[in-house]
């Protein structure tokens, strides 16, 4: 995942300091090509991206904010790697399976239009995100997290496509069959079903009114 703090020179180093402080981990300076600083599990651009892929960042953008620093853009860019090693053949197949089954109904509510799947020696990427609320990166880690999770613990997934009457319910269910389950998820499923229209209680529309 990419926040842009648009920071150079004086500035950035400030920034890169801000994050060693907080995490308590040593700032390495990386030299060419890149020029950047790798604070522990994150990385400061030489443009002053900062760049990680740890599950809940809130606290630090927080801590960040306190000292002046705020991202640049309204938007950011997210995108989640996993080691490679974590999966074998069967979760990947079960991981591309699920997406191809699922795709629609997920781009519909997520508002995105391709879900990438890279797969490397090294990593397993989710790309699907380029412009997103910083306030909603939580949830959608959230849901790419337990997707990834589900594809490595289920012995078999469904694997046709299908379309669905009442899409706001239906993908209701199908983050409850991922887990999230519990006052815990709450504000996260409010976040991932907002874009969809319809009744979460009801798999029919006529149902709502009888």
């Amino acid at each position: 995942m990419i926040i842009n703090f648009g920071v150079t020179g004086k500035n950035r180093k400030q920034l890169v300091t801000a994050i060693a402080n907080f995490t308590n981990c040593k700032a390495e300076y990386q030299y060419t090509p890149t020029y950047a600083y790798k604070i522990g599990p994150y990385t400061v651009t030489q443009n002053g991206e900062l760049v990680y892929q740890e599950e809940n960042i809130q606290p630090l953008l927080i801590d960040l904010a306190k000292q002046g620093f705020n991202p640049k853009d309204d938007k950011i860019n997210l995108k989640l790697s996993y080691n490679r090693q974590n999966f074998d053949e069967s979760s990947l197949d079960h991981l591309r399976q699920l997406i191809w089954a699922k795709g629609n109904l997920i781009k519909k509510a997520l508002a995105i239009d391709s879900l990438p799947l890279e797969v490397t020696d090294e990593k397993v990427s989710l790309d699907w995100f380029k412009e997103i609320d910083p306030k909603e990166s939580e949830a959608y880690q959230l849901f790419l997290n337990h997707l990834v999770d589900y594809a490595k613990k289920r012995t078999r997934v469904i694997t046709q496509p299908r379309e669905y009457e009442n899409p706001r319910y239906a993908f209701r269910c199908f983050l409850l069959q991922l887990g999230f389950i519990g006052p815990e998820y709450k504000e996260a499923r409010k976040i991932l079903l907002s874009k969809l229209h319809g009744s979460c209680a009801f798999r029919k529309e006529a149902t709502n009114h009888a």
